[in-house]
């Protein structure tokens, strides 16, 4: 942990930066237990699911447990010994795509310009980092208006939605660059840093943006690969993801056993659906020598490329369940 800066708000109290990047087995637990605690306090009720995940993250990270892949920075604010606000980003040290946000600032401290402070080293740490790119989204129109003053730019245009930040070039340049379209690609298991390529790079490109990709039944409440690869690390299944020769992931799939379930999904760009079939097989070949049973695939009647992914795959609907698909195995090759 890093003392970055002392000052004083317009009150006159004293504060200081704090900046810590992991690993750092030098945080003190105190901070820890902020950084966990204090995400999503006083929104409890709003994605709760979502914000057990991102405790799960935390934990995992400042313990060490996702260095060198990946590497997380973290600024707080603390005013005479009180944690006061903290920001984030983190990014993939092999591609420099990152996630910027968890932005909070305690209550007692609003309007004392705590984000004003720590924007300013966030972006200077961003800067000094690895990564070449933070992605964020935010349906807020004030916090849109403060991340485009320190160089964010709208993905899509508008007053919110998602942002993008990029040390050279536009999203879309990079979007261009990343996905020329078909080639040969390579299945692979997923690994931490491919959240930041599958929940923002890839997700936010034009392609998935016109080619909406709905999932259902269990499936629907793993809303992003960050969840799936949590629930992966907790044991409950297989995470893969579909790379480009470039090494940029154009799809993933999961297969997870979930409250009871066994569920498989894959979200991807549509110029790739060629090498689903491959992606959704190998996965759920993964889950079967894990759990023995084979999972199940939901898809819509008019979702084509996923339900043509899935018949390649050697997928056959599940008998009495409308728009659900299981793996056949032929009698005598296993489950």
């Amino acid at each position: 942990m890093d003392i970055l800066a002392t000052g004083k708000l317009a009150d006159g109290r004293s504060y200081e930066v704090l900046r810590v990047v992991t690993p750092d087995p030098e945080v003190p637990e105190e901070l820890i237990r902020y950084f966990i605690a204090s995400f999503g306090f006083d929104t409890c009720r709003k994605a709760v699911q979502d914000l057990t995940y991102w405790r799960l993250y935390f934990r995992e990270s400042l313990a060490g447990h996702f260095a060198p892949e990946v590497i997380d920075h973290h600024y707080v604010l603390r005013v005479e010994g009180v944690y006061a606000g903290r920001i984030w980003f983190g990014c993939n040290t092999r591609t420099g795509h990152g996630n910027f946000g968890n932005v909070y600032t305690e209550p007692a401290f609003r309007r004392c310009g705590v984000m004003n402070i720590l924007m300013k080293h966030c972006m200077a740490g961003f800067q000094a980092s690895p990564a070449v790119q933070l992605c964020c989204a935010s349906g807020n129109k004030i916090a849109v208006q403060s991340y485009l003053k320190h160089g964010f730019r709208l993905i899509f245009g508008g007053e919110a939605g998602p942002l993008c930040l990029r040390k050279n070039g536009t999203f879309q340049e990079a979007e261009k660059r990343a996905f020329p379209g078909h080639g040969p690609c390579t299945v692979r298991p997923g690994s931490i840093g491919d959240q930041f390529e599958c929940d923002k790079f890839l997700y936010y490109t034009s392609a998935c943006r016109n080619f909406p990709q709905r999932s259902f039944g269990l499936a629907a409440a793993v809303t992003d690969y960050r969840i799936a690869f949590q629930e992966k690390l907790s044991g409950n299944g297989a995470v893969n993801v579909l790379e480009t020769p470039s090494g940029t992931d154009c799809a993933y799939a999961f297969a997870l056993k979930y409250f009871g379930e066994d569920i498989l999904e894959f979200r991807f760009h549509p110029d790739y659906a060629e090498h689903l079939p491959e992606l959704v097989r190998r996965t759920a070949e993964d889950y079967q020598q894990l759990f023995h049973v084979p999972p199940v695939c939901a898809a819509a009647e008019n979702a084509e490329i996923k339900t043509d992914a899935l018949f390649r795959a050697g997928f056959k609907p599940v008998g009495g369940r409308e728009g659900t698909f299981r793996l056949f195995r032929p009698e005598g090759t296993g489950h």
